[in-house]
């Protein structure tokens, strides 16, 4: 069958869908990943389809490079595209929301929606019109689309074709449409991906939003409360593009490895990394380990001292390398890393903070004003309280806890076996949920049922 992967042109979308790709095409399935072809900066070349042949796939490059509509002034509706803390406010008491739910509800509302309206906003984008356009051409019997480029959706029911969620975070979407329905209240949703559905005279409804099926990485710990959906287990492979072994990774560590991941997105769009990264280097400054450190300069700012000898930092070094030299990872809370650190059987220290996540953008005079009004990842409240719960790691909040606290933190994880065994557990569970080669049949099965 012809299977097209269409996903927001970006690193961190289209990673974690490389072994879905790889499984069907070694199936002898026709595959490929068609998307914009990234982002017009101004300063730099878009080359997405770049990083999906370095993975060994066919790319499609759909329409024309141009700026996220929400970073546009001139963009028709510019306005209506940026978040609001007073509808958010006004939604969170209409629809009831309690305080435990108010971390999905911000990363739906703040930054789902936010990400969506990049390449969806009220005047139907050249690129997304491009994507439905070639799987009107190419006609393929099924697409699997990431929930925050939700474009895919209309494609498929454009040409006829079966398709699924593939996810890459927590099901925020179908968590937000549970909340929204019978409230009488309307989706926002509907609001995102209406304009495209209109112009191919496509229906918005449950199935457009939520897929015939959703492909689903996350263990059920995780995972939110979707009454309703279809859900097809898979494990989460960790992919993080080819590499060269270094030759200092290939020896054993002499002392215990603790590795320091506090991801690539956030280091890309906001400067310096709050104080947290100076609070773990005073911790770690001194202790009894080799702690490798994947920072770049941008995460180093907040250092107010030279970095502790016991201390070694590159700017990028692949997890699926690293981590299985290591005694311990502390890390930001994102899924990926999570799941390396899973697939990799290492306990975890993860940065959590109490604050809601919330991005605020103000037009200004040139442009937007954001202010991030929180200093954590996304998913770090659900990834910590999973990874706290299975006893495979603690949480750290670099906020209300001093060095010397977080320190005992990791000095904890790194001499009490419990932990080890509570890593062991979560790779048990991981080795025992489907691959991504195992739930081909099923993929090939459901598309039949749905066309």
């Amino acid at each position: 069958m012809r299977v097209m992967f269409t996903v927001f042109p970006a690193t961190a979308h289209f990673l974690p869908i490389v072994p879905y790709a790889w499984a069907l095409q070694a199936a002898g399935h026709q595959v490929v990943v068609a998307a914009p072809p990234g982002v017009d900066t101004g300063v730099s070349v878009p080359d997405f389809h770049r990083s999906v042949n370095a993975a060994g796939l066919t790319a499609v490059s759909c329409g024309a490079p141009e700026p996220l509509s929400v970073h546009d002034r001139g963009y028709p509706g510019f306005a209506g595209l940026i978040p609001t803390i007073e509808e958010s406010e006004r939604l969170v008491a209409a629809l009831g929301i309690t305080e435990a739910e108010r971390p999905p509800w911000d990363v739906f509302y703040h930054f789902a929606l936010l990400t969506m309206r990049n390449y969806h906003p009220p005047e139907p984008r050249q690129d997304v019109r491009a994507v439905v356009e070639f799987a009107r051409e190419w006609r393929p019997d099924l697409v699997l689309w990431d929930p925050w480029f939700p474009c895919g959706a209309v494609a498929a029911r454009v040409c006829g074709a079966a398709h699924a969620r593939t996810l890459l975070a927590p099901d925020y979407t179908a968590w937000a449409a549970d909340k929204f329905a019978g409230s009488g209240e309307r989706n926002p949703m509907t609001g995102v991906i209406g304009p495209l559905a209109d112009r191919y005279g496509v229906t918005v409804d449950d199935n457009l939003l939520l897929g015939d099926w959703t492909v689903d990485p996350f263990p059920p710990g995780m995972s939110l409360p979707t009454p309703g959906v279809r859900r097809l287990p898979v494990r989460y492979v960790p992919y993080t593009g080819a590499s060269v072994v270094p030759e200092w990774l290939r020896r054993p560590p002499e002392r215990p490895r603790v590795a320091i991941s506090l991801g690539v997105s956030m280091r890309t769009f906001f400067k310096g990394d709050w104080g947290r990264t100076a609070k773990l280097m005073e911790a770690v400054d001194g202790l009894d380990a080799e702690v490798v450190a994947t920072l770049d300069a941008n995460q180093l700012l907040d250092l107010d001292r030279p970095l502790p000898a016991n201390v070694r930092v590159f700017d990028y070094v692949p997890l699926d390398q690293l981590l299985p030299t290591c005694s311990a990872i502390i890390h930001h809370g994102s899924i990926g890393t999570f799941a390396a650190a899973s697939a990799m059987n290492v306990p975890q220290v993860v940065c959590d903070t109490d604050e809601h996540n919330r991005l605020v953008g103000t037009p200004v005079e040139g442009g937007i004003d954001w202010q991030l009004q929180c200093q954590k990842q996304l998913t770090s409240t659900r990834t910590s309280r999973y990874v706290t719960t299975r006893g495979a790691g603690v949480r750290i909040n670099h906020q209300t806890q001093s060095a010397a606290e977080i320190r005992d933190e990791l000095l904890r994880v790194l001499k009490d076996p419990s932990f080890t065994k509570g890593a062991a557990a979560i790779h048990q569970d991981w080795l025992a949920t489907p691959s991504p080669t195992d739930i081909v049949a099923e993929l090939e099965r459901l598309t039949a049922a749905a066309r």
